[in-house]
């Protein structure tokens, strides 16, 4: 009975950080670091220790997933280059960094490194005006 309450407070979004903390020290299973995780008030710090425990993906997801995720932790699970669930969720966060998800996306295939020879750049491009595209603005603006 004290899981299911210890999972009712580690879930509800009015918690206080410290509350978070306290419960997470107890040790409990899984699922109290995966509401944890998904609370809006786990502060990074917390968040950072979770993912470090890592014994559970499904924790790690929520961890990645929340927008209280520091960016660093981020780019540690990125560095990893796995094509996983927790790598896409660290991905989407809006704290990742755009250098760290390209360079994970590198390392994963889904985009290859750029070729600079393939690219053509032209040096003068001359735009000549259509008389009649010029007749229709002038219709327009009558």
């Amino acid at each position: 009975m004290e899981n299911y309450y210890t999972i009712e407070i580690s879930s509800n979004p009015n918690t206080s950080p410290e509350i978070l903390e306290k419960i997470l020290k107890r040790g409990n299973d899984d699922y109290v670091s995966w509401c944890a995780a998904e609370n809006p008030n786990c502060p990074a710090y917390l968040l950072e220790k979770i993912l470090k425990r890592g014994k559970d993906d499904y924790v790690s997801c929520n961890v990645t997933a929340n927008p209280n995720c520091p960016s660093e932790a981020l780019v540690e699970v990125l560095k990893r280059g796995k094509d996983d669930d927790v790598s896409h969720f660290a991905s989407k966060n809006h704290n990742c960094p755009a250098l760290a998800k390209i360079q994970w996306m590198q390392a994963t295939g889904r985009i290859g490194k750029e070729d600079p020879t393939k690219h053509i750049m032209e040096t003068e491009i001359i735009y000549k005006e259509d008389p009649d595209l010029q007749k229709l603005r002038d219709l327009i603006h009558e």
